[in-house]
Formats: structure tokens, sequence, C-alpha cells
């Protein structure tokens, strides 16, 4: 009977608290929901690709997003999106995408990528967006990070060694440059004409006189009687007219044998 019991209050348990917690989940989704722009730190000076994630946290279609350029920041450039146009306001320093069809629907969200020019001196950065239903009804995420439509936020700080990127997309580090080595040889006319620079000069005549063992370089030097590794052309003419000869006695001895079997 206990047993019993027990399951009926845990079924009733589990009726009442479905609800309460699907609706929590989906508070918790709706709350997280927020327009953000990356990254959340940068250095200073640097002309940094941000990108702004825009998420639908309506039933209905976002179709226009307005992004104002926090003020100290530069705005340079943007990537183009299918089905988007882009407008740049730079009197109102204020970047505006709008859909040219449906939108961002329900349960998606979209990228836009831009790249900004930071302040040369440290501090916040902070992203004020505008967010377009297709009902006509706009998000303001302006707020604090306490409030509940917060703007995103992006820290500009400087570090020594700290790397950026600059206007053409390459890493410049802070730090300067070590200072290259020096050549070992300074002075060009301390080089050798032959560029032989390891190459010393004897102290004497005597040692000048010493001669090197090294190989013959020169034909003309070497003596018209010295052997050669290779036997004289005469030498294998005759051994050629040998073989032959042989070769044909050879023949002329198979035929006469032949010719005397064939008789018998």
């Amino acid at each position: 009977m206990k047993t019993t019991t027990n399951r009926t209050m845990w079924k009733k348990l589990l009726t009442l608290t479905a609800p309460a917690s699907a609706a929590f989940l989906i508070f918790t989704a709706a709350a997280s929901a927020h327009v953000t722009v990356m990254p959340k730190e940068s250095g200073t000076g640097a002309w940094e690709t941000y990108t702004m994630k825009v998420p639908v946290e309506k039933d209905i279609n976002t179709n226009k997003v307005v992004l104002k350029i926090p003020e100290g920041a530069e705005f340079q450039q943007y990537e183009p999106i299918p089905g988007w146009t882009t407008a740049v306001d730079e009197a109102a320093g204020t970047v505006t995408w709008e859909a040219e069809g449906d939108g961002i629907a329900a349960g998606q969200f979209q990228r836009f990528t831009f790249v900004v020019k930071n302040p040369e001196q440290q501090g916040e950065l902070a992203w004020d967006a505008f967010q377009y239903y297709t009902d006509g009804s706009i998000v303001e995420w302006t707020g604090d990070e306490e409030a509940d439509t917060p703007h995103s936020v992006t820290t500009i700080g400087t570090d020594t060694g700290e790397a950026a990127a600059n206007a053409h997309g390459q890493t410049v580090s802070s730090d300067k440059a070590p200072a290259e080595e020096e050549p070992a040889v300074s002075d060009p006319a301390a080089v050798p004409a032959d560029g032989a620079a390891d190459t010393t000069v004897p102290d004497t005549a005597e040692e000048a006189a010493v001669p090197t063992d090294s190989a013959v370089s020169d034909p003309a030097s070497v003596p018209a009687d010295s052997e050669s590794d290779t036997p004289a052309a005469s030498s294998n003419n005759v051994l050629l007219y040998v073989t032959l000869a042989l070769s044909i006695v050879a023949i002329g001895l198979s035929g006469a044998a032949l010719a005397m079997r064939r008789r018998k």
C-alpha cells in the first residue's frame, strides 16, 4: 500500500512541476538570446574584425538591424551578406543591415562582420544595437549589463607584446623588433676580389713554393709518354678481325659437317 501511495504522489509532483520547468527553460533561453559583438577584448589602435551575432528571440522574423559605432572608434569596412543590403551613415555613426527577403527566422541567428579601427586610448566600446521585427516592434540593446536588453561591451587595452592587426590584416606586435645581427664582413673592401675570404697568404717564398697534392687540371701538364688507362685503338681492331675470322671458320666447318651427313 505504501509503495502504491508513494508512486501516486511522485506522479502528481511531476505533473505539477513539468510545466514550471518548461517555462523556466524557455525564459532562460530567451534571456540569454542577446545581441553580442565579439571579440570582448582588443588592443588600442588596432584594425579589429568584429562580428555581431543577432539571434531571434520571438516567433517572428528579424528583418533589420542597426548598429551604432561607439565614440572614438572608426568604421572601415563590412562583409557583404547575400540577401542583405548594408548602408553606412557616417554622419549618424550607424551601420544598417536590412533583409531583402524574409530575414532571420525564429530559432535562427545571423552574423554580421565588419572592421573598425580602435581608439588609441584604453577604455570600453559600448555597442548599441537596434533589432527590428516584421511586426514593427524594435528591441533596443542599449542598456548596461544588469538590464534586460544590455549592449555588448569590448574592452580596449594595451599590453606589451600584445599583437594587433593593421589595415592590411597583418599581425603587428607592439614590441620593437630586435636589432639585426651585423654581417661577418662589414667592409666590402676587406673581401678579396675572387670571393675567397678564407684563403691565407703564405708568409714566405718557401711556403709558396711547396706544391700541393691535387689532381692535375691542365691537360698540357700531362707528360706525352705517360701511360693511359684506355687500351690503344689498334689493339681493339686486331681483336675484332681475329674474332671475325674464327667465326667464319666455325661456320665453314659446320657447313661441311652437315653436307657429309646428308651424303651418308
